[in-house]
């Protein structure tokens, strides 16, 4: 073939139809990869997928604005084939400058720094991709009349290779290869079939692609060698990062040395223990164990939210019959591999509220520990799903849920909200915090329909190196403002917004305990 008028072009249906099919599949690889990256700083909020839908939308509106102007003007295949190669190389770009954007963008406030940096990486290939499609149809349509069919046609295909490529890098790519990876295949296929005819039209700058594509294997920044950090996990997907990691160091005040392993979601600490004693090393987990212990041995214990399943070993270890609900098939081989939960614990893969509505079992307790780093999924703490949870508690079974420990102010709206809703679901409502500090304690709801007797837990509660007696530390409702604050429901998920300043703060201080100081020892924010 030569570079010559379009009708000297390639014109075969089934070359366009592919490009076309390639293009849906690689919009929606490139959206769901773009979503993923900001998820170790950012998070998995509402707030991340709304930026990428909301780019994402915006770059394809002015793409195919842009295709329609050049399909009217200069109706020419090469067009497509270097909009596609571009593209691709853009993809396979993604994941070296969203590292370095969000490195640069740190200290910008999130929403703002989560527009600019989704607007700067994933526009300009989706806009790209965009222009293709009606370039497309305007190739394809033989006259006026045709363009509808040929339309209908190219959508059609585009739509299967977005829900095609959707299914294979959410479900298999990025869990089994990494945000990186992911991301480079996806720029190499899509790149194939532009680059072969752009070469067979004598469009030799196209060979600037494999080169500018070695490029991006060449090694980066080397892993800085630090004996107190070692990585024993890591997995992608589209519920979040996973990894796992052991951190040796001593404390700040120059005291003790300490081994302990931490599991992170979205770089957001879910699980942390100790190794010399193998106890957790946050406090609610012991007033968990400590409430459960309320109950006489063999109680029948539901656990919204394995996390590392410190929280499971810790109601078995007071004698009792554990059920353990996860969202993420990821969690419980981590659990069972790096924390020590027995390999025969019952853990049933499902969404939580999903459980509570299907199964006919009932229980004495249960606690609800769940969390997606620090995003409380909304539907699992509305006033239908306590009413929901009533009907699977046994006559004097009760309701444990932890929750962050902001109560005051701003920050404390979404706490206060929950402490609300359990009241209009007919609960008595205990409410322990388990420290001072508001950014560095849990909030324990202590939810029944009837008394309970709090005098004899079997596991004690030691705080600060005594046993405290759990109603002295009960907070007074009368406290608790709780006027400014609303029942949260179902048909108003709003609860992750009202928990969006509390969550910043969280987030910003694991940012300057591990997520910066990892960066600087060369661990990046996803493979």
């Amino acid at each position: 073939m030569s570079g010559g008028p379009e009708s000297s072009a390639p014109r075969a249906h089934w070359l366009l139809l592919t490009l076309a099919f390639t293009e849906g599949a690689a919009v929606m690889v490139a959206e769901l990869i773009g979503a993923k990256m900001l998820a170790p700083l950012y998070g998995n909020s509402l707030y991340v997928w709304g930026a990428t839908i909301g780019v994402t939308l915006v770059s394809l509106t002015f793409g195919y604005y842009l295709g329609g102007l050049l399909s009217y003007r200069r109706r020419r295949v090469e067009i497509v084939f270097w909009f596609m190669l571009i593209a691709a190389f853009l993809i396979a770009l993604m994941p070296t400058l969203a590292h370095r954007l969000m490195t640069v963008l740190e200290g910008v406030d999130a929403i703002r720094a989560i527009l600019l940096v989704t607007s700067l990486y994933l526009l300009p290939p989706l806009l790209l991709l965009g222009a293709t499609t009606p370039l497309i149809i305007s190739i394809l349509s033989r006259d006026v009349a045709d363009a509808g069919r040929v339309a209908g046609m190219v959508y059609s295909v585009s739509t299967v290779g977005g829900i095609l490529g959707t299914f294979a890098a959410g479900f298999y790519l990025m869990p089994e290869f990494g945000l990186a990876r992911t991301a480079m295949a996806g720029g190499i296929v899509l790149a194939i079939l532009p680059f072969i005819f752009l070469l067979r039209l004598r469009h030799y700058p196209a060979l600037l692609y494999p080169v500018a594509v070695a490029l991006l294997f060449l090694p980066g920044a080397a892993e800085k060698p630090h004996p107190g950090v070692k990585v024993l996990y890591q997995s992608e997907g589209l519920l979040g990062q996973l990894k796992v990691v052991d951190v040796s160091y001593t404390t700040p005040d120059g005291g003790s040395h300490r081994n302990d392993r931490i599991l992170f979601v979205n770089r957001a600490g879910q699980t942390w223990v100790n190794l010399d004693s193998g106890e957790a090393v946050w406090d609610y987990m012991h007033y968990l164990k400590t409430v459960g212990s309320l109950l006489p041995p063999g109680a029948r214990v539901l656990l919204l939210g394995l996390g590392g399943g410190v929280t499971a070993r810790n109601l078995q270890a007071v004698g009792h019959d554990v059920d353990s609900v996860e969202l993420d098939p990821r969690i419980p081989d981590i659990a069972r591999r790096y924390f020590g939960l027995s390999p025969d614990s019952k853990v049933i893969v499902d969404d939580g509220r999903h459980y509570i509505r299907s199964t006919r079992q009932r229980y004495d307790l249960i606690v609800i520990d769940v969390y997606q780093a620090e995003i409380p999924p909304a539907h699992m703490l509305t006033v239908e799903t306590f009413r929901e949870l009533q009907q699977r508690l046994n006559p004097g079974g009760f309701v444990v849920i932890s929750y962050t420990g902001f109560l005051t102010g701003s920050t404390g709206y979404g706490a206060r909200s929950i402490y609300r809703t359990l009241l209009e679901a007919g609960y008595t409502v205990n409410l322990i915090p388990t420290g001072a500090r508001e950014d560095a304690r849990n909030n324990i709801y202590i939810a029944a329909l009837g008394d309970i007797d709090f005098s004899r837990p079997r596991a004690p509660l030691v705080v600060e190196g005594r046993v405290r007696a759990l109603p002295e530390l009960f907070v007074d409702p009368a406290a608790l403002e709780l006027d400014q604050a609303m029942v949260l429901r179902d048909d108003q998920p709003i609860l992750e917004k009202l928990n969006l300043e509390a969550a910043a703060i969280w987030r910003a201080g694991y940012y300057r305990t591990f997520t910066r100081p990892f960066l600087d020892m060369g661990i990046p924010l996803f493979e």
